[in-house]
């Protein structure tokens, strides 16, 4: 599939806004597409397409709590934070690669352990974080950032 094509297919389950913060949607609205890799958009269309299950990213638009699980801007929280600490912020999401979801009726261990049984759907390797100082997250973080020595599914700490 090319990046069109990938686009159309992912909004009949996705509106831009779930994929981006509220800045960025009052700003850039439908073009804010063009600010993820086409990997990382084909990741979650696999995910999505595949698992068969709603997702959510960011629910924000409808008044719900999540607004930094797709795209990160430095108008943002996590961003600001980082900013102001003096530390180097190069996480997948303010790179257009990653995502936070949950999936309906999984937990995030069955989400990471259906990646890992299905990677043979994914044409690249991708990476999944498993836990967040010392403690499991209760999310599905799924990134497109890829180094050669990593393996095809990478399971990483934070």
């Amino acid at each position: 599939m090319n990046r069109t094509e990938i686009i159309f297919s992912l909004k009949k389950y996705f509106k831009i806004h779930e994929l981006v913060g509220k800045w960025t949607y009052k700003i850039h609205g439908e073009r804010a597409w063009k600010f993820f890799s086409t990997e990382a958009l084909y990741m979650l269309l696999i995910i999505r397409e595949n698992l068969g299950k709603p997702i959510t990213i960011n629910n924000w638009f409808w008044g719900g709590k999540f607004s930094q699980r797709g795209l990160r801007t430095n108008l943002q929280n996590i961003f600001k934070q980082m900013f102001s600490s003096g530390k180097l912020y190069l996480s997948g999401h303010v790179l257009g690669e990653a995502f936070d979801f949950d999936v309906e009726g999984m937990t995030a261990p069955e989400v990471r352990n259906w990646i890992k049984q299905n990677q043979h759907l994914f044409p690249f390797k991708i990476r999944l974080e498993r836990n967040k100082n010392g403690k499991p997250i209760n999310w599905t973080h799924a990134d497109a950032l890829q180094e050669d020595h990593n393996p095809k599914v990478y399971e990483f700490d934070v």
